[in-house]
């Protein structure tokens, strides 16, 4: 089935009339010149060539303007002798051009026009018909309500190309989300991974000796970290059922009466185990610092280093 859209058929309407034109042309020229006819002949092919090349380049007025043209033609180019005798059929050739070109008005009026014109010349004679009148307004009306039809048609095929054009965004967007989901997930994935490392890297957990468990702390020692500390030395000493654990703060930058009260949280916690807790690392300004808040860590065990904690261990 072949497929046209409209302006590839106005352009096939307007190569129809410039055809015609030259037909007509070589028509007065053979056998013998009718110089009388062939002036506006030659005039009328110009101006509908120069319209189809205007309407080639995207001037719409183009459509309108040739239908204006060849209805002042038909109307007023047509001999008197070919209208008196007989209601002229020639007056549903510009309608059937209007219909293609233009729409519903350009029609109505035209085919009007070129009615009206002819019973002005020839006084009314056939075109006062009842049965040519009532035959013109059947053709008419049909061409009409055809146009409406077809501009219907184009609507609606005009909107469902928009529907589907806007299914085909829609389903791509829906995919393109999909994709940014997929994604996002990786990357939330990498990134909790990635929390996960960084939280086992802020409380590591060494084993020096079978039962024994250092944890270095370095820096400072927040909410968060005390509880991640708990809860990754519980987990631990739980899985190895470690029965030491040593927590070495020579790489605490500060001690607060927060830090205190969260070493000794932990401390308590790891008892509730089973596990004895000792504290190394202790440097005479911390120690200082201890003293001054009032922070008593008498519970727990002390000493300088962490070796000094194996070697007291290897004692008992």
């Amino acid at each position: 089935m072949i497929r046209l859209t409209q302006r590839q058929i106005n352009h096939g309407t307007f190569g129809l009339i410039t055809g015609l034109s030259v037909l007509i042309l070589i028509i007065s020229l053979f056998p013998e010149p009718q110089w009388h006819a062939i002036i506006p002949i030659i005039a009328g092919l110009t101006i509908s060539s120069g319209l189809w090349f205007a309407y080639w380049r995207g001037w719409e007025p183009a459509r309108p303007l040739l239908i204006t043209f060849l209805t002042l033609v038909v109307a007023l180019g047509i001999s008197d002798r070919f209208l008196a005798s007989h209601f002229n059929h020639v007056i549903y050739a510009i309608p059937t051009l209007a219909l293609v070109l233009t729409g519903p008005v350009w029609v109505a009026g035209s085919a009007v026009t070129i009615l009206a014109v002819f019973a002005a010349r020839t006084g009314g004679g056939p075109y006062f018909n009842p049965f040519e009148l009532i035959t013109f307004l059947l053709i008419v009306g049909g061409m009409i309500f055809s146009r409406l039809a077809i501009d219907n048609a184009q609507r609606l095929e005009a909107a469902k190309r928009e529907a589907e054009e806007a299914r085909a965004r829609a389903e791509q967007r829906e995919r393109d989300l999909a994709a940014q989901a997929k994604e996002l997930a990786q990357r939330n994935a990498e990134q909790q991974r990635l929390l996960e490392l960084v939280s086992a890297l802020e409380t590591p957990t060494i084993s020096l000796a079978e039962g024994v468990l250092l944890t270095p702390i370095v820096g400072a020692l927040d909410t968060r970290r005390a509880q991640a500390l708990t809860a990754r030395l519980l987990n631990d000493v739980s899985a190895q059922r470690a029965q030491r654990v040593i927590l070495d703060i020579s790489g605490v930058t500060a001690v607060d009466t927060q830090v205190a009260q969260a070493l000794i949280q932990t401390s308590r916690a790891l008892s509730l185990l089973g596990c004895q807790v000792t504290i190394t690392g202790i440097s005479p300004s911390v120690a200082m610092t201890l003293t001054h808040l009032g922070v008593a860590l008498e519970s727990i065990h002390t000493v300088r280093s962490p070796q000094e904690a194996l070697a007291v261990r290897t004692e008992n």
